[in-house]
């Protein structure tokens, strides 16, 4: 049955325990938990809910979220067999470039890897499956909404998925489902998003901005107490008060004059933002996000740091530190979980592809000067393409013979 006509349907099915589960739609919109507290929960609470949420709400970690995915999906790829070489057509290829009706294949990888960096996992459904076992769409699910149910033993260590979206509950067998994660050694099961280590940071420049709009919504520039060395009654203290804030308080009115009489005098009883040295822990929290995610800040269109450390450069490692890993997760997972479905031998695998990233080009001019060295020094297209990692040549065995 394929996922449009469960959308539409809602089926029944049994999964490996006899419960039965509903099929619901995956795109669902589902109620945030509401939180009590202004901290981000923990990430071994599994509560991702509010991760998701800071990507509409934190502009940092939009920021980030968004470079991210968007350059890992736009990221070129190859479908390779033992040897190395490229496949240019292929039932998985097919597949990646239109896994269903209603997404292009750079939107999926683009869905999983916006999902691993808010909440550290991502989830796949392979579905539509055809007669010969192999799935005709791939569909992601909202990770947040997802739990893992563990198995009884190291030798099924997962017993199946549970996806549950309002009132309705959805059971799916390992083998349904793709599970990217990133590495968490707080929980076998679940990866470790990266707003988990940032939580603090975002919570400083929540604390930031909450006394930025109190500051200038209350008081402008103003912030103190009236002395006289006199006693007011009481109609004087609420005539003196209503005027004060009359004239002085709000965005509106800041920066003005005041005229004190009658003995009157104003004492300061608050830091200003510069006393705080206000910017810079804006700064320094900022960094520590942006440190986080391994996104250099001209990225994400700060360029403070652009005559020391050049866009090119940043750029350059940006690829190098934070796209390749990433992109290199999600095609190992693909291959590892996808490809046998369509390769009962395991000889296919997915691999990057560099060679039209501009930012790149110095360093493939190097790898290739180290290539020629290593082919003078008498080692084989298939042993210099392994030790350097470049797009061609096959794969090699320990003893050094060509697979």
């Amino acid at each position: 049955m394929k996922i449009i006509e469960k959308l539409i349907k809602g089926l029944s099915a049994k999964n490996g325990s006899g419960e039965h589960a509903l099929d619901i739609p995956l795109f669902m919109e589902y109620s945030a938990p509401y939180l009590n507290e202004e901290r981000l929960p923990s990430a071994s609470s599994h509560n991702y809910a509010p991760y998701v949420e800071a990507y509409g709400e934190k502009s940092w970690i939009y920021a980030c979220v968004n470079v991210i995915a968007e350059t890992v999906s736009s990221a070129e790829f190859n479908l390779k067999d033992e040897h190395g070489r490229i496949i240019s057509a292929h039932p998985a290829l097919d597949l990646m470039y239109r896994p269903n009706k209603i997404m292009s294949g750079r939107f999926l990888r683009q869905w999983i890897t916006a999902s691993l960096e808010l909440t550290g996992n991502a989830y796949v459904l392979k579905d539509s499956i055809r007669p010969d076992g192999t799935p005709a769409e791939l569909f992601p699910l909202l990770s947040q909404l997802v739990e893992v149910i563990p198995g009884k033993n190291s030798r099924n260590p997962v017993q199946g998925y549970k996806y549950r979206a309002g009132s309705q509950t959805a059971y799916y067998k390992p083998e349904e489902i793709i599970h990217f994660k990133y590495f968490n050694p707080f929980d076998f099961f679940y990866g470790l998003s990266p707003i988990s280590a940032a939580r603090r940071a975002l919570e400083t420049l929540d604390k930031a901005e909450t006394f930025n709009r109190a500051f200038f919504d209350n008081s402008g520039t103003l912030s103190g107490i009236l002395q006289t060395d006199g006693r007011l009654d009481e109609a004087s203290r609420s005539r003196i008060m209503k005027a004060w804030s009359d004239k002085y308080q709000g965005a509106g009115k800041a920066h003005k004059v005041a005229l004190l009489e009658g003995g009157l005098k104003w004492q300061n009883i608050s830091l200003s933002q510069k006393d705080m040295d206000f910017i810079s822990g804006i700064k320094l929290n900022r960094e520590t996000i942006l440190s986080i995610f391994h996104v250099p800040p001209a990225l994400v269109g700060l360029f403070d740091h652009a005559p020391q450390f050049n866009t090119k450069e940043q750029q350059r490692i940006f690829w190098q530190t934070c796209v390749h890993p990433k992109q290199t997760l999600i095609l190992e997972t693909l291959t590892e979980f996808l490809l046998p479905d369509f390769d009962a031998g395991r000889t296919l695998y997915f691999d990057k592809d560099a060679s039209s990233v501009s930012c790149l080009k110095e360093d493939m001019l190097e790898l290739a000067q180290a290539a020629k060295i290593y082919h003078e020094m008498g080692y084989n297209k298939a042993e210099i393409s392994q030790a350097l990692n470049l797009p061609f040549g096959g794969k090699v065995k320990n003893n050094g013979a060509k697979k």
